[in-house]
């Protein structure tokens, strides 16, 4: 059996009368290309442009359908213009010749049915249809016999694919260089091994159009018709020589696990060099496959699903380092601020030291460079979701000088908190695509089960792994000690992994501490470091006390040397005390410089820390692996419990194994009996991985569109369905629900009308767009209701209460806020004081917002809590001091964590409020200034005299701050007047160097 082909793409024509096309050659010659390198053999003839007049096309059909025998396979496709009477605008064509230089479906009818081909496929990349911007000449004569019956070229062994329906357009995409319907032919083709049916490539193909024309508020679907006995295949499609040569910007340097080999793409040695001494092995099956196979050091975007310790992020870093060599800026974003400093202080490090890179970070603090990266004055820059999504929508010119953008954890798309970030961000950029804005995208993603075609809609490839540099065991281990386990080749065991007579009662009653003591005092005498996961913060603590208490180990005194030793919480002397028994602990209850202390411990490999206690943050992405880790629940506590998903239990036993250390990492997850042991293990440990999905729900529809029209100016009242379809969770219903788009549009229809009501929407004709106010609230970190309660409360609130202090206060009645855990006694009137506290500190007026829409007497004693804590933040009341003052009892204690949270959320939403403050009351909000000052004492915790402190060369603790007020000095001035022995033993060498040299 021969193949046979003729592919014609025609861009430009003779007549000027034809609009001209940008993809059409393109198409042609991709599938030419893929075709030739994919079957060597095959007989192909390319006619573009000038080339494919009426007589040379029908001269190519004729030979090629004609040398065909009779056991072999002709494809011709075609990509141009069609006319409204199903005939071929060829280079030549004229309007006033037009029977004479077109090619009639009639025709290539009747050389069909000649044909002793067994079987022809014909695809068409045009339409028969009008529509603006469509591939048809529409000013061409319509004959009155224009209607042609596709049942005389389509039969058995005849095979045609259109774009698009008899009556519909078919497109271009813009910016991507093909047409739609070839553009997925080309990435359906290509994403299989083996020959694909052509049944089944066109299912996957018409969802893929539907859901591009869903997101460009297009509509266009191709048809396939005709029949062959036995079906259709086709062989894989893969790029070679001829595809490279005509698409050399898509050319992959091959390279080996030798990260030598890395300097061919213009990485730097020296780097190189470091990168050899990190990762003595090369480069892992997983890098070298996103460089080989998938060009991530060519440019291509790359959706990455890996394990943890997969050396998934090393990819992003080796992307960015070849983009900046390359001249082209690179955006890192990661969910939590906690790893935006750390890989700030990394990369800083690293590459700012050894190639000059300017490494830059936004996370929301007082020390952002923000304003380098507005203007562009970066190489590398570092961000959390929030920070990007804001700076990209307010000022969408930041994307223009972005040529690659790392997305860590791109899982949290799921979140139902944050996932809505996420998915903005993303749609954002491909958005910005219509405007040539297409950076390179990279997105990292955690462990998952279904990447429910998340790659697509990125329009990116996929490269899944659960390959792991250090094989994992994992198993569930009951009260008996019976450990049942995976072993590294999957195989189901058991072991008695302790003693039965380990295992007793050490408190009042069952525990988990009956089995973590034994288990990790086990792990730590075989020389294994280990992570204990608890669900809570109390629990964290509880776990380490008891196990520095019954370990023996060695005290980590290196470690507590380097803690803090001003504004010391409860919390901090647990941990040093804990430290002097060798166990170390995470939570939000420690400061971040404890927090550092401990995790740099944790990973140094002389360090006494062989023991952490964490909270299941951790898990996500700081840089804290363990030869052994310990799940002691497998819930998350709440106002609800709600059990861990699969892959979020995944995510923490991917913490063990250390490469370089173990040969192996195990995971155990603990069960109360034999029963639930089984159960845990079926659920988790072989249990199936959730699919992706987005977190968009059609009940936050409001807030989900006033965040999407903020990234647009104006916008046809139309095209707000298509702004929807273009994120993910648009993307996922036109797939799967054809009526989707119904639904939603009437939808639309009451809520436009209720937004234009609200005045969030101004609309000129059919032109919409958001109102001043509307925008405000699209871009707030607040949602719909809660902007619109703002609103309310703002207007209603008189002058006097809107001072910044005030707003703070306010702040606190917001759904956002009482959405947050407040530690309060909701039984009796304990803390009834806070209301009698609160009013002489903030007023009348404010105590009646903070009653409004309360749904308990609790709800209101707990906003009175928050307000009143935030005012005793803001005057350098110590933490400690505020623990005692706002804790109860034991069952409700007031933690640094919590005073924390308050005053990053209030701050954060507080950048939301003065904007909408400013548009509501512009004659009563705050100046820009008083506002500023409220925020940096919200960040730091301080009172009004310290502020000149932050104008150091370096950053304090918030101890050390109020420890030089306590000693008189409020300026830098102040401070460098001090006695010189003074200012080593309180700032350190470096700082007191730094401090004396400006």
């Amino acid at each position: 059996m021969a193949f046979w082909g003729g592919f014609i793409g025609i861009n430009k024509y003779m007549d000027s009368r034809v609009n001209e096309l940008t993809g059409a050659c393109r198409d042609a010659i991709a599938l030419w290309s893929l075709f030739k390198d994919s079957i060597p053999e095959m007989s192909a003839k390319l006619l573009i442009n000038e080339n494919a007049t009426t007589q040379a096309v029908l001269d190519m059909m004729s030979e090629t359908l004609s040398s065909a025998g009779p056991d072999d396979t002709v494809v011709v496709f075609f990509s141009g213009h069609g006319t409204r009477n199903h005939r071929l605008v060829m280079y030549d064509t004229q309007i006033e010749h037009p029977f004479d230089t077109t090619i009639s479906m009639e025709k290539i009818a009747e050389l069909f049915r000649e044909s002793n081909a067994k079987l022809v496929i014909l695809i068409l990349d045009c339409c028969f249809s009008g529509g603006a911007a469509a591939k048809v000449f529409d000013d061409f004569p319509v004959a009155k016999d224009a209607f042609f019956d596709w049942n005389n070229i389509v039969g058995t062994g005849r095979v045609i694919i259109t774009a698009s329906s008899a009556n519909e357009p078919a497109y271009e995409h813009p910016g991507v260089g093909h047409g739609i319907l070839t553009k997925a032919l080309l990435d359906v083709l290509q994403s299989e091994e083996v020959g694909v049916s052509l049944v089944t490539a066109m299912d996957s193909v018409l969802m893929r159009v539907r859901a591009e024309c869903g997101r460009l508020g297009l509509s266009q679907t191709p048809e396939l018709l005709g029949h062959f006995e036995g079906g259709v295949f086709l062989p894989s499609l893969r790029p070679g020589e001829n595809y490279y040569r005509n698409f050399p910007e898509l050319q992959i340097i091959k390279v080996s696990n030798n990260i030598t080999d890395l300097l061919q793409y213009n990485i730097p040695e020296s780097v190189c060099d470091y990168w050899g001494t990190q990762f003595a092995n090369g480069l892992n099956n997983l890098q070298v496959k996103a460089i080989n196979e998938h060009g991530v050091l060519s440019g291509n975007s790359l959706l990455v699903v890996a394990p943890t310790s997969s050396g998934k992020t090393f990819i992003g870093e080796m992307a960015s380092i070849r983009a900046i060599k390359r001249g082209r800026k690179v955006v890192f974003l990661l969910p939590y601020k906690a790893l935006v400093n750390e890989k700030f202080e990394y990369f800083s490090e690293l590459y700012g030291e050894k190639i000059n890179v300017r490494v830059i970070r936004c996370s929301g603090d007082y020390y952002d460079q923000t304003e380098d990266f507005v203007r562009g004055r970066y190489d590398l820059a570092v961000l959390t979701y929030e920070m990007f999504l804001n700076l990209a929508v307010s000022r969408p010119s930041v994307l223009t000088k972005i040529g690659l953008i790392v997305l860590d954890e791109a899982q949290f798309i799921t979140d139902p908190n944050r996932g809505i970030i996420v998915e903005l961000i993303l749609t954002n950029l491909i958005a910005a695509r219509e405007k040539e804005i297409n950076p390179q995208i990279i997105a990292l993603s955690a462990v998952i089960g279904d990447i429910n075609n998340f790659h697509i809609w990125l329009g990116c490839q996929a490269l899944i792994s659960n390959e792991r540099p250090v094989p994992l065991i994992e198993g569930v281990l009951d009260r008996t000690g019976v450990y049942q386990y995976l072993d590294e080749d999957g195989q189901e065991k058991t072991a008695q992994l302790l003693p039965a007579t380990a295992i007793r009662v050490r408190g009042v009653k069952q525990s988990s501490q009956d089995v973590i003591i034994p288990l990790v005092a086990k792990l730590v005498g075989q020389g294994e470091t280990v992570i204990v996961f608890r669900n809570t913060r109390g629990l964290v603590q509880g776990c380490a006390r008891y196990l520095a208490k019954n370990l023996g180990l060695d005290a980590a005194t290196d470690v507590i040397s380097r803690l803090p030793d001003q504004d010391i919480t409860t919390t901090s002397e647990e941990l040093q005390e804990c430290l002097r028994g060798g166990i170390g602990f995470h939570c939000t209850d420690l400061d971040r410089d404890e927090r550092q202390a401990v995790e740099q411990a944790f990973r140094a490999s002389d360090s006494k820390v062989r023991v952490l206690v964490a909270t299941t943050t951790i898990a996500a992405g700081i840089n804290t692996p363990a030869s052994t880790v310990i799940i002691a629940e497998h819930e998350f506590m709440g106002s609800a419990v709600q059990p861990y998903t699969v892959a979020e239990y995944k995510n923490m036993a991917g913490r063990a194994g250390r490469l370089g250390y173990n040969e192996k990492g195990k995971a155990i997850l603990l069960a109360a009996t034999y029963s639930e042991r089984d159960t845990l293990f079926k659920k988790y440990v072989v249990g199936k991985l959730e699919p992706l999905r987005s977190s968009f729900n059609v009940s936050e529809i409001d807030t989900w569109i006033l965040r999407l029209l903020a990234q647009e100016k104006a916008v046809h009242r139309d095209d707000v369905f298509r702004i929807l379809a273009n994120t993910y969770g648009g993307f996922l219903q036109s797939r799967l629900d054809p009526t989707w788009r119904e639904k939603v549009e009437a939808h639309l229809q009451k809520l436009l009308p209720a937004m234009l009501e609200l005045n969030l929407l101004e609309q000129d004709g059919e032109i919409i767009q958001l109102s001043l106010l509307g925008r405000a609230c699209g871009q707030s970190s607040l949602s719909l209701k809660s902007s619109l309660q703002l609103v309310e409360l703002l207007l209603r609130a008189s002058a006097e209460d809107l001072t910044p202090e005030k707003l703070m206060a306010l702040m606190q009645a917001l759904p956002e806020a009482d959405q947050g855990y407040t530690p309060i006694l909701k039984k009796g009137r304990s803390e009834s004081d806070h209301a009698y506290n609160c009013s002489k500190c903030f007023g009348s007026g404010v105590m009646r917002e903070l009653q409004r829409k309360a749904q308990s007497e609790s709800d209101y004693f707990a906003r009175c809590k928050r307000a009143l804590i935030l005012w005793d933040w803001i005057n350098g009341v110590s933490i400690g001091g505020l623990e005692r003052k706002y804790t109860v009892n034991d069952y409700a204690r007031t933690r640094r964590g919590d005073i924390g949270r308050f005053a990053d959320s209030t701050r954060h939403h507080m950048h939301s409020a003065h904007q909408i403050m400013i548009l509501t009351r512009p004659e009563d909000a705050p100046r820009q200034e008083e506002y500023n000052v409220l925020l940096q004492r919200l960040e730091f915790g301080i009172p009004l005299e310290a502020l000149l402190l932050l104008k150091l060369p370096f950053t304090l603790n918030r101890g050390q701050y109020l420890a030089l007020l306590e000693r008189g000095i409020r300026t830098p001035e102040d401070l460098r007047k001090q006695d010189e022995d003074w200012l080593v033993k309180f700032l350190g060498k470096r700082k007191a160097y730094v401090l004396m040299q400006n």
